[in-house]
């Protein structure tokens, strides 16, 4: 057999001699690294109260970093709807790379933009935007509809992609007749590990 050794500290792996290398192998889940690197975030909007029925962007993220913003975990509660029946759901759309609007123009931060690693000090680089009743969203597509009950919370797994300068948003609508509920939105995610000089 052959052996491969690591000039930094000694270790060596074996190669047989049917080429196949034998070595202690640690694998890490892309999400944990990103954390214990601290470029794992949680963004959320707060609690929003929505007056309406209408169909109302209330996060809005950009990604300006230079690595990819992986989004995996999409979360949603909301209250009891007043004047809305408890019957019908609530429905959330996912808007791929939406531009404008008055939740972009507005440019209201969200309540949470925070480092999911306690001892890191380092900050994500995107805009990420709060709406509230009126706000608005003119343009980007449909990616994603889902129905939610009210008075409710739910979380669940997406694998969404955002590269430097793309965009994610996320509208709910209320019940028909609705005059009060209070919603929030929010997501999981980490930068892209940028495997080049791995």
């Amino acid at each position: 057999m052959s052996t491969i050794q690591n000039g930094r500290n000694g270790n060596k792996a074996t190669v047989d001699k049917k080429g196949r290398l034998h070595g202690y192998n640690v694998v890490i889940d892309e999400a944990l690294q990103a954390n214990q690197d601290g470029d794992a975030y949680s963004i959320e909007t707060g609690l929003v109260t929505l007056t309406d029925a209408v169909n109302t962007p209330v996060l809005f993220i950009k990604n300006n970093e230079i690595k990819s913003l992986h989004i995996r975990i999409f979360a949603f509660g909301s209250g009891t709807s007043t004047g809305g029946s408890a019957t019908v759901p609530i429905i959330i759309t996912i808007i791929r790379n939406p531009t404008t609007g008055t939740i972009v123009s507005d440019a209201n931060n969200v309540a949470i933009n925070s480092n999911r690693n306690f001892g890191s000090t380092k900050t994500l680089n995107i805009d990420a935007f709060v709406g509230a009743t009126g706000s608005t969203l003119t343009d980007g597509s449909d990616h994603i509809k889902r129905q939610i009950p009210a008075f409710d919370q739910r979380s669940g797994s997406i694998d969404e992609l955002i590269p430097r300068g793309a965009s994610i948003a996320f509208k709910v609508q209320a019940p028909p007749s609705n005059t009060s509920v209070d919603i929030n939105v929010g997501v999981i995610a980490h930068l892209e590990i940028d495997t080049s000089d791995v």
